[in-house]
């Protein structure tokens, strides 16, 4: 593919709504990581939230839970291990 048509493919309406989706959940996952590392929420709270965030990922690209426990899942779960300690 070249520069052009990526361009071409980004500015469709489809590239822009897949532009939108991204935006969104990165900013889901942002927001996740912000508010369990500054604390003040219970941990059963903060796995709530960050399984919320997988639920949204779900519902903006469906048939991407693998790819969100690759991409996002691990970030997070490291977050939550960072702040909480390891799993039981």
């Amino acid at each position: 593919m070249t520069r052009d048509e990526a361009v071409r493919v980004l500015r469709s309406p489809e590239g822009k709504e897949e532009t939108r989706r991204v935006y969104v959940l990165r900013r889901a996952v942002e927001f996740a990581e912000i508010t369990v590392r500054a604390g003040g929420i219970a941990k059963p709270d903060a796995e709530s939230l960050v399984d919320a965030v997988g639920a949204l990922a779900e519902e903006l690209f469906t048939g991407s839970a693998d790819t969100f426990r690759i991409i996002y899942g691990l970030r997070l779960r490291r977050v939550l291990e960072e702040v909480y300690g390891p799993n039981d």
